[in-house]
């Protein structure tokens, strides 16, 4: 397997896990929805800033260096 089927691989299964969650909130209302999850964090300003962090990260790491 090489590195690329791997992550391919990794993106699925979290994608699927997500789907799962969202599924099993949404049915069983015993677990908020991500969306209400993250609503709750944002609340905070240092969460925030926390949030705007990660996505300059992410955004680096995977649009900007893979680009080259």
């Amino acid at each position: 397997m090489t590195s690329r089927t791997a992550t391919f691989v990794v993106w699925g299964v979290l994608a699927a896990l997500l789907i799962a969650t969202e599924v099993l909130a949404v049915t069983t209302r015993r677990i908020p929805t991500v969306g209400a999850l993250l609503r709750s964090l944002v609340r905070h300003p240092a969460m925030r800033v926390v949030f705007l962090a990660a996505w300059l990260w992410l955004g680096w790491h995977f649009f900007v260096r893979s680009s080259r």
